[in-house]
């Protein structure tokens, strides 16, 4: 029963998390800007261990997404998108994605999925990264203040 009333009360929170809307606009008038939008925790799974032990699952979901005028085209090297997790006190990377263009509007995402014990661990915290190119190619980033994003779920 308490696994149940656990994986309801995640799924609850994750479906709450995923429903409120996170508008983000260029403030540059023209050109590429790909942003690191959100870091959405995905319903995933919870476990009551034999010890008493709750293992919570955790799947970011990392969001980025072109909120310039102009498509990011990068004269031959891909951007690279970039999820790390907190481990041991430094970001390391758990998945990569790299993607040559991406159009005005246009969305990526990357997903990871991983595993803490309530109580015990603290919850894991990722950060998002756009690594982009800001001169020297066709559509440059034209604002790389908004290219990092870090959450907890």
């Amino acid at each position: 029963m308490k696994n149940l009333f656990v994986t309801v009360f995640t799924l609850f929170l994750c479906i709450a998390a995923q429903a409120q809307a996170n508008k983000i606009k260029s403030n540059v008038p023209d050109g590429a800007d790909p942003a690191a939008i959100d870091i959405v925790f995905q319903p995933v799974d919870a476990v009551v261990l034999p010890n008493g032990d709750v293992k919570i699952g955790v799947g970011p979901k990392g969001i980025v997404r072109n909120i310039g005028t102009k498509p990011y085209t990068n004269g031959g090297s891909p951007v690279n998108i970039v999820l790390y997790q907190l481990k041991n006190g430094q970001f390391q990377v758990v998945t990569t994605k790299q993607v040559n263009v991406l159009n005005p509007g246009a969305t990526v995402e990357i997903q990871y999925y991983t595993t803490y014990i309530k109580g015990k661990e603290k919850k894991p915290t990722f950060r998002l990264e756009v690594r982009s190119v800001n001169s020297g190619v066709p559509n440059p980033d034209v604002n790389m203040n908004n290219n990092k994003r870090e959450e907890q779920p």
